[in-house]
């Protein structure tokens, strides 16, 4: 989507914009009683375009995203449907004004603020936030909490209550304080981006190896579970180490568990015919 420099909100008295979303251009107006633009439609008609808010953000991505056998599929368009709608654009200029509901949903735009920011935190549009992956246990909780039973008895992911638990766990603080709820659209975009992409890490070509049945699968996660005993490591640290490195260290690995001490037998818990004064009844049967 291709956009020329805009700003989601204009001045009151300042003269109207073009911008250029996938080949369509569209004009936008200051509004007459704010600061937000009203769109020109092809009809002349103009139509103030509403704040798009966290909640509804949420609430329009699990009604049109959902999970299938493919992956994630996202219905565009029904999503910047619910965006015109709830600025009230007439249906029949849903398909013209599409593409401007998707940018203005996505904080249209905004200028990022840039600036280094410490470890951990990350600027989500008007707000910054520090993060934290959430634990294999928070997300096997999230992700069976938020199943739902269908009347056919199969169970579904309920999406808007799987991302809300996801940003409460995962967003350990906002800057400036203010609730997540009260969040625009842009800012909560930002933030959700910025929660998966902690939470899901970067697909490595060894998570695509693993997920293919075969030798070559069973050899990476035998000498990675290998190395992640005996080192501590994770996973990710054992697939960075050159491979140089890794042939060194399994070397030596084969090395000492060659010449490794047999175990020594259990000890056998004492019984009470062992000690020297007990005396042993044996019952034989005739």
């Amino acid at each position: 989507m291709r956009e020329a420099p805009a700003s989601p909100h204009l001045e009151d008295g300042a003269a109207a914009i073009s911008i250029e979303i996938d080949g369509q251009t569209f004009h936008l107006h200051p509004g007459v009683t704010s600061g937000a633009p009203e769109v020109e439609a092809s009809t002349g008609g103009r139509f103030q375009l509403h704040p798009w808010s966290f909640d509804s953000h949420l609430r329009a991505l699990g009604v049109h995203a959902w999970l299938d056998g493919a992956g994630m599929t996202f219905d565009a368009d029904g999503f910047a449907s619910d965006v015109l709608r709830g600025s009230g654009v007439p249906e029949s200029l849903f398909t013209e004004l599409t593409p401007l509901a998707l940018w203005w949903a996505l904080g249209g735009a905004r200028e990022p603020s840039l600036g280094t920011l410490p470890e951990g935190w990350v600027q989500a549009g008007d707000v910054r936030a520090r993060l934290r992956p959430w634990t294999f246990s928070e997300r096997a909780r999230v992700a069976e909490e938020s199943l739902t039973l269908e009347p056919d008895g199969t169970r579904e992911l309920h999406l808007e209550r799987y991302l809300r638990a996801m940003l409460a766990v995962s967003v350990v603080e906002i800057v400036p304080a203010v609730p997540m709820d009260t969040l625009d659209g842009a800012s909560t975009t930002a933030l959700l981006e910025a929660v998966v992409a902690i939470n899901t890490g970067d697909e490595r070509n060894e998570d695509q190896t693993l997920r293919t049945p075969g030798t070559q699968a069973r050899v990476l996660a035998e000498v990675t579970l290998k190395l992640c005993r005996a080192l501590g490591w994770t996973p990710s640290q054992v697939w960075a180490t050159p491979a140089a490195e890794v042939d060194r260290l399994l070397a030596m690995l084969r090395l000492t568990e060659a010449h490794a001490p047999a175990p020594a037998p259990k000890r056998r818990t004492p019984r009470l015919s062992d000690f020297p004064d007990a005396v042993v009844i044996q019952v034989e049967d005739d």
